[in-house]
């Protein structure tokens, strides 16, 4: 090998390790079902962080308890960075894909079945819309090929992207108190998962409500099923614990005497 030659797919694999490679493509166009992205934005700065977790609608089960940590993400690094400390930030996530059942994944701050039932035809607008922004994703060089930083008319909580969506979804553009639309909520603020597919018969029947909740905060998504809290001990436990706390008392005075 030449030294010229050597030089050159150096310079080459430098460029290309400071360039990133493009975000994988999803499959979502294809006849197969898509992956659950999760979707942070700064309403503030007009950026969001896009994070695809890699399982699919067939593959996602929402009887049991899951989660994802991009924590140490390059590119959630940045957005992080970039982030200013008193900005709005909220989060989503979504699945959709395109074949003959037009099915979609969605999460909400407002409680679905309450909502003017959409139609078949607005579904797959949703559909076609989350398909939309996952092509603009795809096309932005990225540090990785799971995640990817947007901004300006590209992030995801934009009027045309987000916005559409959650109009076509549950027709409702209101903007929520923390800066996005109702199918989001600031992070650390748990969100249902919701399901609708154009397929379904009549307006009137609603999106179908999976089993668990989202939660995302310090760069970890949680899909949480059943209820967290703590479970209490049993009252003849208590009797022992409190009972052994009062013998340990005991004997340290004991000792000091």
């Amino acid at each position: 090998m030449s030294a010229n030659l050597g030089l050159k797919l150096i310079a080459g694999a430098v460029a290309l390790a400071i360039g990133g490679t493009a975000m994988a493509n999803t499959n979502l166009d294809g006849t197969s079902v898509g992956d659950v992205f999760i979707n942070i934005v700064d309403t503030t700065n007009n950026t969001s962080f896009l994070f695809d977790t890699g399982v699919s609608q067939a593959a996602f089960n929402g009887s049991t308890s899951q989660t994802f940590n991009f924590a140490s993400d390059p590119n959630y690094v940045a957005f992080l960075a970039a982030e200013g400390g008193s900005d709005n930030v909220d989060y989503s996530v979504f699945s959709a894909t395109k074949s003959s059942t037009q099915t979609v994944y969605f999460t909400s701050s407002v409680p679905v079945p309450a909502q003017t039932g959409q139609s078949g035809t607005n579904i797959s607008g949703a559909v076609g819309g989350i398909g939309a922004f996952l092509g603009t994703a795809n096309s932005i060089t990225s540090a990785t090929t799971t995640s990817v930083n947007l901004s300006g008319i590209n992030e995801f909580g934009t009027a045309l992207n987000e916005g559409n969506i959650a109009t076509l979804l549950l027709n409702n553009p209101n903007v929520t108190a923390t800066g996005g639309y109702v199918d989001d909520a600031a992070l650390g603020t748990a969100l249902a998962f919701y399901e609708d597919a154009a397929s379904r018969s009549g307006v009137s029947t609603y999106g179908v409500a999976f089993a668990g909740t989202w939660d995302v905060s310090g760069g970890i998504a949680t899909y949480t099923v059943g209820n967290t809290a703590p479970v209490p001990l049993p009252t003849p436990l208590l009797l022992m614990l409190s009972g052994l706390g009062l013998m340990g008392v005991v004997a340290r005075r004991n000792k000091t005497a």
